[in-house]
């Protein structure tokens, strides 16, 4: 089987009080991986959580209805006593600093270490490395627990996202596919002495070290002449972070012996053989990495049987509020009913739904589906497939007044994205073109039909095409992303939430970011995203009486223009490290927890109020204050300054307990915001303090212009 890679295309007074302190701990709890990272409808599976800062975890939380789990206690607590030394040599390596994002063992931190010394000449001693590697074991044990997860049986086969909390907040989060076939656990063996598997079955790995490299697991089955049979491993697909680690492969052995198929690459690294059996009798089926490397984190599903690939839900659109009826088209569905109902939906935009063959994604339309075989009369979504390379389609649509076009395809799973759609008047004349998953605008004429033709992308042995256009009047559009997914705030504390823009077409004044569902005791200070702005920060505090606790909550966003008013709720997202660069994930929910106590305190020195010039800098002193525990660097940044000038990120050392930054110009051109609208609502800045991945407020400060700029300076 020929093998194919698609790279993937990887944002009040009371606060502001709070807002004066700041805490922080070593690391964020984060979930690397689950094992086993799925599970049969009606089952109970004990889970292996692998991360990091997952010592005393007491809460197991589950996106999503029939699934529920408890955490066991965690019997092994992080030795700190190593954790001055390695602050102090290793946080500025770049393979050293984040044992959050890996799941290694033991014996793999020490080989990091050893190497770090040998090949990279750091400059640690004996003494020192010992207590290092003492360290990061400690860490690899104490990230790891132990958990038990109910699946009921009206679950609906689908992703779930979980989480766990522990005595210092809430964790990132993982992925747990529930599905509807027979499961079995693979064990590190050889081809002569393979698991002996029926079909369909659902296989759960793990890739882990061994002596000589790795694990391989082999599987043996029986199959009969000309029986179609398709292999789907999924790892990268729920966490594409294992690219770092885990290329998985799968080859096919005859009974002989003879490698007869391979593949180890299909949807981006993950690999899938669609196979037809030359011959009755029995085939082994091996299971490694290509590279021959283990690691906790190389966990994989894998699916075998007649089992449907390249999939997609027609039509990939449905009515807010009203059910449908739907299918699975794509391969291997032939001769299978593959129709389903689909509850009513009350939320709009594109949605994960579980299906009876697994998580795909629709388009919630707040208008009524259309298709191809009448004319569409505006507001409108439009659906269609197209299942053979080198076709279109066409609508035919009415309506009078200004319309937004908006295509959903590559969002909605479509195998082969949507390319292009076009849109002509009554006289045959191109008005109008949507690029693959964009937007376009167009005036419509009462009275006179309009004809849209879409045409599909090609991709390499795939045909179906599936897409949804939503066609509106103009309205405001506010699309909003929130950093972290995963938020904890200390009580007498607060802590920043990212805020990113996407779009903001139709949007003209002030964007407000808030957040609703808030435990007691939990109060935020609104982010207010200008016109001249694309991102910005809220501010999420609890009081010193605030109650533990943890609950999903809201993160909103409202803004209006000349068409209307909005209201949406922004997209939580995380933030990973992946080759040393900040790489966002979508969740689906945001969850806040109040938990923790601080490592040191922060204070802005002086004044509050910054006044930037375009050819000077402006200075703000950060000052901390650390618990007796606490011997780390700790780095400050100033996030949400105006365009032009820019903070660089510092660092305060453990000998220190003060710094000094310099705001100052970046190069860009500063007069945007120097002849700014004086009109327009002021901009303020956020200083924060970090360590590792995880930022506490210390204060705000306001950014204004110089009383001064004297151009002969």
């Amino acid at each position: 089987m020929r093998s194919r890679r698609n790279r993937v295309q990887v944002f009040g007074a009371s606060a502001a009080a709070l807002a004066a302190t700041v805490g922080a701990l070593a690391q964020t709890p984060r979930i690397n991986t689950f094992f086993p990272i799925g599970g049969r409808i009606g089952t109970t599976v004990d889970l292996e959580i692998r991360g990091s800062s997952l010592n005393g975890a007491n809460k197991l939380i589950v996106h999503g209805p029939g699934v529920t789990g408890s955490v066991a206690p965690s019997g092994s607590a992080q030795d700190e006593a190593g954790k001055p030394v390695w602050q102090a040599k290793c946080v500025t390596c770049h393979e050293l600093r984040s044992p959050a994002n890996r799941s290694m063992s033991p014996d793999q931190w020490n080989a990091v270490v050893d190497r770090m010394i040998k090949v990279r000449n750091a400059p640690i001693n004996p003494a020192d490395s010992d207590k290092i590697k003492q360290f990061l074991a400690g860490a690899a044990r104490s990230g790891k627990l132990t958990a038990t997860v109910k699946i009921s049986t009206d679950a609906v086969p689908g992703i779930y996202e979980m989480r766990v909390v522990t005595p210092v907040g809430v964790s990132t989060a993982a992925l747990f596919e529930v599905g509807n076939l027979p499961e079995v656990a693979a064990v590190n063996n050889t081809r002569n002495t393979p698991v002996q598997i029926s079909l369909p079955m659902v296989i759960n790995g793990s890739i882990n070290p061994a002596q000589g490299g790795a694990e391989r697991h082999y599987f043996r089955f029986k199959a009969k002449q000309g029986e179609r049979i398709v292999f789907n491993l999924k790892a990268f697909r729920y966490n594409f972070m294992t690219q770092l680690f885990f290329n998985p492969n799968l080859r096919i052995y005859d009974s002989s012996g003879n490698e007869i198929v391979e593949n180890h690459g299909y949807f981006d690294l993950d690999p899938l053989i669609d196979w037809k059996c030359p011959a009755d009798g029995s085939y082994t089926l091996e299971v490694r990495d290509l590279l021959g490397r283990g690691n906790p984190g190389n966990v994989y599903r894998l699916a075998i049987g007649q089992i449907p690939y390249d999939t997609a839900v027609f039509p990939p659109a449905v009515q807010v509020g009203s059910s449908a009826n739907l299918k699975l088209i794509g391969k291997d569905t032939e001769g299978t009913d593959t129709t389903f109902s689909l509850p009513a939906i009350n939320t709009f935009g594109v949605t994960p739904i579980g299906t009876p063959f697994g998580p795909h994604k629709i388009y919630l339309s707040g208008f009524p589906i259309s298709t191809k075989d009448k004319t569409a009369t505006l507001p409108a979504c439009l659906a269609g497939e197209i299942d053979k390379p080198g076709t279109t389609d066409s609508f035919s649509i009415e309506g009078e007044g200004v319309y937004e076009f908006e295509a959903f395809s590559d969002r909605v799973g479509s195998p082969v994205p949507m390319r292009a759609a076009h849109l002509m008047n009554d006289k045959g004349q191109n008005i109008a073109n949507i690029d693959r998953d964009g937007r376009m605008t167009a005036k419509l004429d009462p009275g006179k039909k309009y004809q849209l033709t879409v045409e599909p992308d090609v991709a390499e042995g795939k045909n179906e095409c599936v897409y949804a256009i939503d066609v509106h009047p103009i309205h405001p559009i506010a699309d909003i992303a929130v950093r972290p997914a995963n938020i904890t705030v200390r009580p007498g504390m607060s802590t920043p939430v990212e805020v990113v823009v996407r779009r903001r077409e139709g949007v003209t004044g002030d964007i407000m970011v808030s957040a609703e569902n808030l435990p007691s005791g939990v109060i935020v200070t609104p982010a207010i995203i200008q016109p001249d702005r694309n991102e910005g920060t809220i501010i999420i505090a609890a009081l010193s009486s605030a109650p533990l606790t943890e609950r999903p909550i809201s993160i909103t966003v409202s803004a209006s223009g000349p068409s209307g008013e909005v209201k949406t709720t922004a997209r939580p997202q995380e933030i990973v490290l992946l080759q040393n660069q900040r790489t966002p994930i979508d969740r689906e929910e945001c969850v806040l927890a109040v938990r923790g106590a601080s490592d040191f305190t922060g204070e802005i020195v002086g004044a509050k109020v910054v006044k930037v010039h375009p050819r000077k800098g402006v200075k703000v002193t950060v000052k901390v204050t650390r618990k007796p525990n606490f011997k780390g660097p700790v780095n400050i940044n100033i996030i949400g300054l105006p365009l032009g000038w820019v903070a660089n990120q510092d660092t305060i050392q453990p000998d220190k307990d003060t710094i000094t930054m310099l705001v100052r110009p970046d190069g860009n051109d500063t007069r945007p915001f120097l002849n700014r609208d004086p009109k327009f609502t002021p901009i303020y800045a956020t200083v924060t303090m970090a360590t590792d991945e995880y930022s506490f407020v210390v204060g705000t400060i306001l950014v204004n212009r110089a009383d001064v700029i004297d151009d002969k300076e």
